[in-house]
């Protein structure tokens, strides 16, 4: 396999810091480049802002303002390159209603073995 030149870029987003900063933490400790956002407006706003490619979208699915499946399709429009992680604590039936077939829905609790694990067969979808 041939070795990526610049990082990853993976836009994490979460409405809450503990997981956010447990997550940017294992990415961060694995090369990734992290965007990090407390929701989904703000993720769209520093997406559009990015300059570079967004290779992945790591997103819970419930949050406020604007939900993770509600962000995966308006992020699809803006970067249809981004390749899309679901995370969350349960998972509705509405999950398979999202524009990203091959989008990949990571359990939480989750450790960090799994996230890595997740996070790279996200990409490679």
């Amino acid at each position: 396999m041939a070795s990526i030149r610049n990082p990853v870029t993976i836009l994490l987003v979460d409405d809450d810091e503990s997981i956010r900063r447990f997550v940017r933490g294992i990415l961060t400790d694995h090369r990734y480049q992290v965007i990090e956002a407390g929701d989904g407006a703000e993720a769209l706003d520093f997406a559009s802002a990015h300059q570079g490619p967004i290779h992945l979208l790591l997103t819970d699915i419930i949050m406020p303002k604007l939900n993770g499946l509600a962000l995966a399709e308006r992020l699809a429009q803006q970067r249809s390159e981004t390749a899309v992680l679901f995370m969350s604590g349960y998972v509705e039936g509405r999950l398979v209603s999202v524009n990203h077939s091959d989008a990949v829905l990571l359990q939480k609790p989750f450790t960090p073995d799994r996230l890595i694990e997740a996070v790279r067969a996200a990409l490679a979808s």
